[in-house]
């Protein structure tokens, strides 16, 4: 397992904290509405703790290369960040029909439960679903309260704003395009690339650290530098992210590695295997992928072709040039050298992360 470096843990425990104390104060309001909505913001609350806080922590980042000072005046628009990837998560595990998260019953799964446990009327599912949804929907709200809680000049919030509202629209036309290739069988390298960038890539690299400079008053090229340095490794931490759902440790990253197998999602490592196999050894891959009886001993001959055609050595090669790609562009920004030294360990972390 990897560490994660200390710029990463020093300002994640920043995020915690500021999490807590945030969320504690919104979520008391729900009970007040009705005692039925106490077990929501629990599980709200339950769920958001053992992120990484990656992107929060980015835009903390981005505002210290602008120049600016004090994190407390942008914990505001960070914690927002986290709150989106918290409505993002949960809505994700609904349309995946997951069952864990972060080594954890998924939110749908929680209140499915419940459900049963209480012998309400009606479908068991459907109501978990329903109250995912709903929470990821709370989630989103308290993202926009919390962004417009920054202390900075309003011109300057106004533009971060916009930016957070490209990254929302990013992300969820990512999210589409991922569902429609995997649906649609659509396996293609260069809309394997894309779905990296919108789904992932831009939301939890490039636009954090955009927001945060914008937040800090960097001019124009500052922002497009940051975005240069963080859209190849944005898509860098996507690929990582399909590997570790195909070959990772369950132990380590907290869901199952038969998962996007059995959704069928349509990565860069299964267009790299389009690109490798010959049209039989295809078919049959094609066939695996995307077949909910998908069992582990099918999996593994699934990963084993993977291994041999060469397409998980080609996404591990992506990863690696896609980091050196972002360091290059880190080395040609006018950043203070604490923010250069953080981004640059946070980079190689991120191309190698095991969880």
């Amino acid at each position: 397992m990897n560490a994660a470096p200390s710029a990463l843990r020093d300002l994640r425990a920043e995020v915690d904290v500021a999490l807590e104390v945030a969320l504690g104060d919104r979520l008391a309001r729900l009970p007040e509405y009705h005692p039925s909505l106490a077990p929501v913001g629990d599980e709200l609350r339950s769920f958001v703790r053992g992120g990484k806080r990656i992107r929060p922590v980015l835009l903390l980042l981005g505002h210290a290369a602008a120049g600016g000072e004090g994190n407390a005046r942008v914990m505001g628009p960070a914690i927002a960040l986290e709150l989106l990837h918290t409505c993002a998560l949960a809505h994700d595990d609904v349309i995946d029909r997951a069952d864990s998260r972060r080594g954890e019953a998924t939110v749908h799964r929680v209140f499915e439960r419940m459900h049963r446990d209480a012998g309400w009327d009606g479908d068991a599912r459907a109501y978990g679903e329903a109250v995912a949804i709903l929470l990821g929907d709370l989630a989103f709200v308290l993202a926009d309260e919390l962004f417009l809680a920054a202390e900075v000049a309003p011109e300057r919030l106004l533009a971060a704003f916009g930016t957070f509202t490209r990254l929302r629209e990013e992300v969820m036309a990512g999210q589409y395009l991922d569902l429609w290739a995997a649906t649609s069988r659509t396996t293609d390298r260069a809309l394997a690339e894309r779905i990296a960038a919108m789904k992932s890539g831009w939301y939890s690299v490039a636009r954090p650290l955009e927001v945060g400079a914008v937040l800090g008053g960097a001019d124009d090229g500052l922002v497009a530098g940051l975005a240069r340095f963080g859209d190849p490794l944005g898509r860098a931490f996507q690929v990582r992210d399909d590997l570790l759902g195909v070959f990772g440790e369950t132990a380590e990253t907290g869901k199952s590695t038969l998962g996007d197998l059995a959704e069928g999602k349509r990565t860069l490592l299964i267009a790299e295997a389009a690109a490798r196999l010959d049209a039989d050894a295809w078919r049959w891959l094609d066939a695996a992928l995307g077949d909910p009886n998908l069992d582990e001993a099918r999996a593994d001959d699934v990963r084993d072709a993977l291994e041999a055609s060469g397409a998980r050595a080609a996404a591990e090669a992506y990863v690696a040039d896609q980091v050196a790609a972002s360091l290059a562009e880190l080395e040609r920004l006018p950043l203070p050298e604490s923010t250069a030294v953080a981004l640059r360990s946070l980079a190689d972390y991120l191309g190698a992360r095991t969880s």
